[in-house]
């Protein structure tokens, strides 16, 4: 497992843009109101020594929001709610997930002539 940081729009759901030391097959979407779905990582990271999900960041201007994470059948689920109602970032949440390791990309082995 490789870790990676990705940055969710909160209006459309979109991918903003992703850092990984692993595998970039990931995607994420707005399912609805307040509601985000990662596709492709593996969960969250965890945080030492404590085996458990770590590490979102969201703008200021969503400081009163209060965000759950839910890593199940492959999907990280990000609900949002602010005084108790779904809400939709005003900007973005950025998530530090777990995804699978890169394949090893194989070199072609080149022939060497006398």
């Amino acid at each position: 497992m490789a870790r990676a940081a990705i940055n969710i729009l909160g209006a459309t759901g979109e991918t903003y843009d992703l850092v990984s030391l692993g595998s970039y097959d990931v995607t994420s979407a707005r399912a609805a109101v307040g509601v985000y779905t990662v596709t492709g990582a593996l969960g969250m990271v965890p945080f030492p020594p404590v085996d458990v999900g770590w590490g979102y960041t969201i703008n200021q201007v969503d400081g009163r929001a209060e965000i759950e994470i839910e890593f199940a059948d492959g999907v990280l689920t990000v609900t949002v709610t602010k005084d108790g109602q779904p809400y939709d970032l005003k900007h973005m949440i950025t998530l530090h997930i777990l995804v699978p390791d890169d394949p090893e990309m194989e070199m072609p082995q080149q022939s060497i002539e006398a």
